[in-house]
């Protein structure tokens, strides 16, 4: 076949470039029907990724009158076209030098066009395809070239085939070396640019990006910040790709300065934390994929977890079969609330636990936003362990592990604290150990602590320090002293009792470093004479909180929740006095 072009074929590139226009019609190429996917652009339909050349489109491209094919010859072509994908390659090879020729410089603008596109769809059939592509020099200088096109549909077929020769691990090298990374910044830099050349630029960057060398060119270079732009995209497959190129970068450490400083961490987390609609799925898996690579970084964690998202250890859906809800004749709280009881008589709607929510005592039940964030939390999680699906959606996607070696995965704040919580009431002494520790390095602001305080992350802790394990005690004792940070949090930790456990720990004979200076350092910050001045002069609202400790505790009694009783102010005193 390719005698018989060399041979018989007239090059002539006007009428060529009819022949091509008629050929490149949807009707004149044949497409599977899986795998496809349709799109329109100028009244016209592409269909991508996968193509197939038909008996009539190579019949119209070499029939410019130079050699016709006879229809002896055309029925042959066709039936083993229809035959094996192999034959079909085989004919469709014969034809590659010459749209790589019609790609030459002097060639003119709408054959070099055309003749990108049928090489772009040529090559969406595999690895065979593109071997033959790449089996003549200089086809890839001449596609990245016509990345400078002012032809959209000439940027989207050289983008296009620039990714699918990329996708090829020994070409990804000559894509680089031709300065595809280059021409494509210049083309991410237009101010009006469609979503589909966007999409192909993009995924041709990912695919390069998975070499380690090119990883780093990339993140150092002035398409990084086009990239970040490019997540607030309206179209969803622009995001895709982009998410995939940050998820790609993120594997290597050294990237993650730069990353930060152009502001990747509240992109990543909007998507991450934005609901679960259709379409969003991918966005939110390469996002979580990024966040928790950075997450590594203890000040990069830091910044995570201020946008609303929690870093969760999975301690493994097995470890949660020990799990065993509390059944409550009468609600409460999350941190321990109880709700006083009015009414001894059945309740007049027949379900007061679920409606309780809604109406106290006939009136207006006043929660603050913190607190209800605990109960929604709560349920949540907890129905979740009930039915065994609790993280069976995060085992099934590799995550990487942590600098302690355990695996990790991120949730947004009201689930993720309750998640917490959960871990903390559980048999495994690892997985408590890991939930205390993660509770310890989530505690960084007034909020978070709050929202642990709510939750009801105290008393578990408070109980974990009488453990016989100087790991949990360690952890628990840490998480304690961070969050008695908060005076109105260290005043609940005294209230429960934590100085018993704690003047124990100190009357041992043999305690570790770490623990007794832990110890001493809760300690301090429980029995700190200036605590009570600070709480009077310096206690305010809490992100949108009505008010201190204090008023919350007015509201409480106000709404019918009882506190800590008179025998704890009593017990209370007595460790003090014992200290």
């Amino acid at each position: 076949m390719a005698a018989t072009i060399s041979t018989h074929f007239s090059f002539t590139p006007r009428r060529l470039r009819q022949t091509v226009l008629s050929s490149s019609r949807p009707e004149a190429v044949r497409f599977p029907s899986t795998g496809t996917r349709r799109r329109r652009r100028r009244g016209r339909t592409l269909v991508s990724p996968k193509f197939d050349a038909d008996s009539s489109f190579l019949a119209r491209v070499s029939g410019d009158g130079g050699g016709a094919v006879d229809a002896s010859t055309h029925q042959s072509a066709s039936s083993n076209i229809e035959e094996k994908d192999g034959s079909n390659s085989s004919v469709g090879d014969g034809y590659v030098a010459l749209f790589v020729r019609m790609l030459g410089l002097d060639q003119d603008p709408l054959d070099r066009e055309q003749a990108v596109v049928a090489l772009w769809k040529y090559s969406l059939g595999g690895k065979k395809q593109i071997d033959a592509i790449m089996q003549f020099q200089g086809c890839i200088n001449l596609t990245v070239n016509l990345l400078t096109s002012d032809s959209t549909s000439a940027c989207e077929a050289a983008a296009g085939l620039l990714r699918s020769i990329s996708s090829v691990n020994i070409y990804r090298e000559s894509v680089a070396g031709a300065g595809a990374m280059e021409e494509i910044t210049g083309l991410l830099s237009r101010p009006s640019l469609t979503p589909e050349v966007k999409e192909q630029c993009l995924c041709t960057l990912w695919n390069l990006a998975v070499d380690e060398n090119f990883r780093l060119k990339i993140a150092n270079s002035e398409v990084l910040p086009l990239i970040i732009k490019s997540l607030d995209d309206e179209d969803i497959k622009v995001k895709e790709a982009a998410g995939g190129v940050l998820s790609t970068l993120a594997l290597s450490e050294s990237n993650h300065e730069i990353m930060v400083e152009y502001g990747v961490i509240p992109k990543l987390a909007k998507a991450l934390l934005k609901p679960d609609v259709e379409g969003s799925k991918v966005i939110r898996k390469e996002a979580k994929s990024t966040l928790l690579e950075l997450a590594k970084n203890d000040y990069y964690r830091i910044l995570i977890i201020e946008e609303g998202v929690v870093p969760v250890p999975m301690v493994g859906a097995h470890a949660y079969k020990s799990y065993r809800p509390s059944l409550h004749s009468w609600p409460s709280l999350p941190d321990g609330t109880e709700i006083e009881k009015t009414s001894k008589g059945p309740s007049r709607f027949g379900a007061s636990e679920l409606l309780l929510g809604l109406n106290v005592n006939g009136e207006n039940l006043n929660v603050e936003e913190v607190r209800m964030n605990a109960i929604v939390g709560r349920t949540h999680q907890q129905f979740l362990a009930r039915i065994g699906a609790i993280e069976v959606e995060e085992e099934r996607q590799s995550q990487p592990e942590n600098s302690s070696g355990g695996r990790l995965t991120l949730l947004p704040c009201v689930d993720g604290v309750a998640r917490l919580i959960l871990i903390l009431g559980l048999e495994d002494e690892s997985a408590i150990t890991r939930a205390a520790e993660s509770i310890a390095d989530a505690s960084i602001n007034e909020y978070m602590r709050i929202s642990f305080k709510e939750a009801g992350a105290i008393k578990h802790l408070v109980k974990l320090l009488e453990w016989d394990n100087d790991a949990i005690k360690i952890a628990s004792t840490h998480a304690l002293e961070r969050l008695s940070l908060s005076n109105g949090v260290s005043q609940i930790i005294e209230a429960e009792g934590a100085l018993r456990p704690l003047i124990n720990t100190l009357k041992q004979k043999e305690i570790s470093d770490t623990l007794l200076d832990k110890t001493l350092d809760l300690l301090t910050r429980i029995l700190d004479p200036t605590k009570e001045m600070r709480s009077k002069f310096y206690d305010g609202p809490v992100n949108g909180s009505k008010g201190s400790s204090d008023s919350v505790s007015r509201s409480d009694a106000a709404n019918g929740f009882t506190g800590v009783s008179s025998e704890d102010s009593i017990s209370t005193t007595n460790s003090r006095y014992s200290v």
